[in-house]
């Protein structure tokens, strides 16, 4: 029995009962009913579902090639919404490409919404970096939708077994014409979800970039720096942020090559953590480098302890 035949035989049930409790031979009857239901809702024991699980062939973990990363985030899983966040000018765009770099075999789709694929490239050539192997649109639509980015995903499954998409950046999705009236919060909710189903459909691993809130660019952003945090926080499996190490002298900001990664939030592993990154200028690339991380972290555990005290 379907599960909408067991919804309308409770309907019925509760317009014959003359009371608002069931009568007893109403009941009885829709014990009946519920005993013979064997739809793809029906109740199962974990022991049940255990030996599914154990049964199943092992999910593939794919690696990035950074150690103390891979170790925080325990590897990316196919079905997975992963979101970056971090100030504009600080890498987020290039963390996304070293990743695509990173796990090439998995014939990374990259969607930039923010500017064309030929501006992306042009700036790579011009400051003579690597450029990684990626499968981007030609074209963009004057609208993108999440519909439209699931079409480029399933083109990328079907010619190239696409594993991996990276979408720069959440902002530029637009939502039906039908939820306009409705906040920014609501449309980005929707969004998030509308991209974890896609993930989860297609068996994907989903990199979404996401702007922050107006921050102080010279610590780290926090999660709750991020724009519609609850939202996007809430749908991600795992939410990152990228800040590059600066200082102000005289009023201007001085930044280093040196970004540090911040796992925040991992639904799978529950692990969280820093990592430092080195940028390499004369590949565009980053190398993995946790020193000057490690440093940061002491000084800053120091300041509470005295602060405490």
């Amino acid at each position: 029995m379907r599960v909408e035949d067991l919804i309308k035989s409770i309907q019925e049930e509760q317009k014959q009962a003359k009371t608002e409790i069931y009568s007893k031979d109403g009941l009885m009857r829709l014990q009946e009913v519920a005993e013979n239901y064997n739809g793809e809702y029906k109740l199962v024991w974990s022991d049940e579902l255990v030996k599914e699980i154990k049964d199943r062939p092992k999910a593939i973990i794919h690696t990035t090639g950074i150690p103390k990363f891979d170790e925080i985030i325990g590897g990316f899983k196919e079905q997975q919404l992963i979101t970056l966040s971090g100030s504009t000018g600080h890498g987020k765009t290039s963390i996304g490409l070293f990743l695509a770099n990173q796990m090439e075999s998995l014939s990374p789709v990259v969607i930039p919404l923010e500017q064309s694929n030929e501006e992306l490239i042009t700036q790579l050539l011009e400051n003579e970096y690597r450029i990684p192997k990626f499968l981007s649109p030609r074209y963009n639509t004057d609208r993108v939708s999440v519909d439209w980015i699931e079409q480029r995903v399933i083109e990328g499954i079907a010619k190239f077994n696409t594993k991996l998409v990276i979408v720069d950046h959440l902002g530029y999705i637009k939502t039906p014409d039908s939820m306009q009236r409705e906040n920014l919060a609501f449309r980005t909710g929707e969004n998030m979800r509308a991209l974890k189903n896609i993930a989860k459909r297609w068996n994907v691993i989903i990199f979404l970039l996401v702007h922050i809130s107006q921050h102080d660019e010279g610590k780290p952003p926090s999660i709750e720096d991020i724009k519609n945090s609850s939202d996007i926080s809430q749908e991600s499996d795992i939410v990152m942020t990228v800040w590059v190490k600066n200082s102000l002298k005289n009023k201007v900001r001085i930044y280093e090559d040196k970004s540090m990664l911040s796992v925040l939030k991992n639904r799978r592993t529950g692990k969280r953590g820093n990592v430092g990154l080195i940028f390499d200028r004369s590949t565009g690339l980053f190398l993995e480098d946790n020193s000057w991380v490690e440093k940061m972290e002491e000084s800053a555990k120091l300041q509470v302890e005295s602060e405490d005290f």
